[in-house]
């Protein structure tokens, strides 16, 4: 028998990963990427660093992970239609998110302090969100919908910005009032 492999077998997880995912999308949704240390990643999950690099294996695949997991969490609408933007911007401009702006935007804004698989994610995940709009505003025709969800895409970036910067939800509202207005969906 070979006691040397033996005793090198991974214990079982002693933490719940959600609830350590959810914290980690906290540190990065607060701090942003580059702010935020595997150290304070750690505490804040109250875990130590060996099983952090047990669970994750670096910063960037945790990082990656939460930001996933904080896409999977957001609320926003799943289901193409016009209501699901008007939704959508409803639920980004609330007074009660918190923190305020947006992990996936943030993100965007470090692209250069991340790894190629964790810009890739982000990428992915900003085209992802145009499409979805251009899919909800399929009825327009392919060219009117593209040009509508790209204009929905960077002001849904902007209002995270903004929102980041301390606009007040008032300041907030008008622009998703005028880009609603801007793409014939009024809001009432």
């Amino acid at each position: 028998m070979n006691l040397w492999y033996s005793d090198r077998v991974p214990r079982p997880r002693d933490f719940d990963l959600e609830a350590a995912l959810d914290a980690a999308v906290k540190v990065f949704w607060t701090r942003g990427y580059s702010a935020t240390s595997v150290r304070e990643l750690c505490e804040a999950m109250h875990i130590q660093p060996g099983s952090f690099y047990g669970a994750f294996g670096s910063k960037e695949e945790c990082f990656r992970k939460s930001l996933e997991r904080y896409l999977a969490t957001q609320g926003l609408p799943r289901n193409p239609s016009e209501d699901a933007i008007i939704a959508w911007l409803d639920a980004i401009v609330s007074p009660k998110r918190t923190p305020r702006g947006c992990l996936l935007v943030a993100s965007a804004m470090e692209t250069a302090q991340l790894d190629d698989a964790s810009q890739k994610l982000v990428a992915d995940k900003l085209t992802a969100m145009e499409t979805f709009f251009a899919r909800c505003l399929a009825a327009r025709g392919k060219r009117q919908a593209q040009a509508d969800a790209a204009l929905l895409a960077a002001s849904v970036a902007g209002i995270h910005v903004l929102a980041r910067a301390g606009a007040s939800p008032r300041q907030l509202r008008r622009a998703a009032d005028r880009v609603l207005f801007a793409i014939g969906l009024a809001h009432s």
